[in-house]
């Protein structure tokens, strides 16, 4: 038998870039500022803390406003801007922070609102980056209840069984 030279693993791969972590303290901060994002809105926070290449995806938003599912929500921070300047206020509570990863933290919460007054559930990814020298919102992954959603805001729906 002949040895074969097979290339090791870790020059195929492309040595990763060292990125500073999040820290407990500073995941919190950014939770805090996602939940103004969304229940006290300004666009000072969000020309502050939401990069330029912001992005939001959310399948639950998307069947309210008629977008493809899958496709982001907000492509861009001017179009997120433009729909929280246009919407109301949603009162978001965070009920835990479930995950912080170095550019990532999960988290979840509810809404309680409008008509029928009722607790929408959801789940939040919020990617991060430090490339301005502190902790920035990348993207948002959200998912609801938006059936729950629905009803809060007035709306209603009949099951055919």
């Amino acid at each position: 038998m002949s040895a074969i030279e097979v290339p090791l693993l870790a020059s195929a791969i492309a040595p990763r870039q060292e990125v500073a972590c999040l820290t407990r303290a500073e995941a919190k901060d950014i939770v805090d500022i996602y939940v103004q994002l969304i229940a006290n809105y300004t666009d000072e926070v969000c020309d502050k803390y939401c990069v330029l290449d912001f992005v939001d995806r959310s399948d639950s938003i998307n069947t309210f406003i008629f977008t493809p599912l899958g496709e982001p929500t907000f492509a861009t921070k001017e179009i997120f801007m433009a729909a929280r300047n246009a919407n109301p206020p949603f009162p978001i509570l965070v009920d835990s922070i479930d995950a912080i990863d170095c550019e990532a933290v999960a988290l979840r919460s509810h809404a309680t609102f409008g008509a029928a007054n009722l607790p929408s559930r959801g789940i939040t990814i919020i990617g991060t980056t430090k490339r301005e020298g502190y902790a920035q919102i990348k993207s948002l992954d959200v998912e609801f209840n938006s059936l729950i959603w629905l009803l809060n805001m007035g709306g209603n729906y009949s099951w055919e069984g």
